[in-house]
């Protein structure tokens, strides 16, 4: 192919993938619907890091939403439009989700994710699978699984746990509260927060370092990184299948995206 020097082009109809200069950009982009992220998406990120790790010339990856949002999280729409329907396709999107969270922590290439306004559910578990995330100062994040009736998914708990503890991330996951970026910096679950006009800048510090370091050393860090810190990792995600599973079943959880559909506090009965 005469090296990867020129643009290459990626589109499927929610991600954007593009090459230049050694990086690769990886874009959630359905700007409208704030970049939802659903088993297709996340089969389609997964090709992207396939690529990535087989391409000697890719030396970095950026992980950004379009738009001016990282991601909201799961289609909440499409949930309610699948419950209507009766179809339940809960295990195989959360295995998709856990195999993507898998391919992002392992890939041998420094990892950036580039966050912008909401940062939602499965988007919190995409950012802190990253090897490095900037964030603006005042993204708004939420672990936003349990006002939905769900678990945490994409190793949520467990890399949650890994970098604030077991009391803040009790508090985080089970409130389904907001917190700001410049927050999540404080708690130790992303890398840098920093004020809106020098996010783009900050993020090409971390491009211009990563992309142009020694890559072999870099990769040989990360498995090491991976061997201490999560090698666990894989066994909370095979769990979350079964755990969101169970979930997706219960009345709380139709109640939940409903009452979210129709703008609505919903009201949980327990069952």
């Amino acid at each position: 192919q005469g090296g990867l020097n020129m643009d290459l082009h990626f589109i499927t109809d929610s991600v954007l993938f593009l090459v230049h200069e050694h990086v690769a950009y990886i874009t959630l982009n359905k700007p409208e619907q704030l970049n939802p992220v659903t088993a297709e998406v996340m089969q389609d990120l997964s090709q992207c890091l396939n690529y990535c790790e087989q391409e000697d010339e890719i030396r970095a990856v950026v992980l950004r939403g379009a738009g001016g949002n990282f991601t909201a999280g799961g289609n909440v729409k499409g949930m309610k439009e699948r419950m209507d329907k009766g179809i339940n396709t809960t295990k195989s999107s959360i295995r998709n989700g856990g195999e993507f969270i898998m391919r992002l922590k392992t890939i041998s290439k420094p990892t950036i994710a580039w966050i912008e306004g909401a940062v939602a559910g499965v988007g919190m578990s995409m950012a802190m699978a990253c090897d490095f995330s900037i964030a603006e100062e005042t993204a708004k994040m939420v672990f936003a699984f349990v006002n939905i009736g769900f678990v945490p998914d994409g190793g949520s708990t467990y890399l949650v746990s890994k970098a604030v503890g077991p009391v803040k991330a009790t508090e985080l996951l089970m409130s389904g509260k907001r917190f700001s970026g410049a927050q999540a910096k404080e708690w130790g679950l992303i890398t840098e927060a920093v004020p809106k006009e020098q996010l783009e800048q900050t993020v090409q510090t971390y491009i211009e370092k990563y992309a142009k370091g020694p890559s072999v050393a870099y990769a040989q860090i990360k498995r090491l990184l991976m061997s201490v810190n999560y090698s666990e990792l894989n066994a909370c995600m095979q769990n979350e299948v079964e755990a969101q599973h169970m979930c997706s079943l219960t009345q709380d959880h139709r109640e939940a995206v409903t009452a979210f559909v129709e703008k609505r506090k919903p009201d949980f009965q327990g069952r």
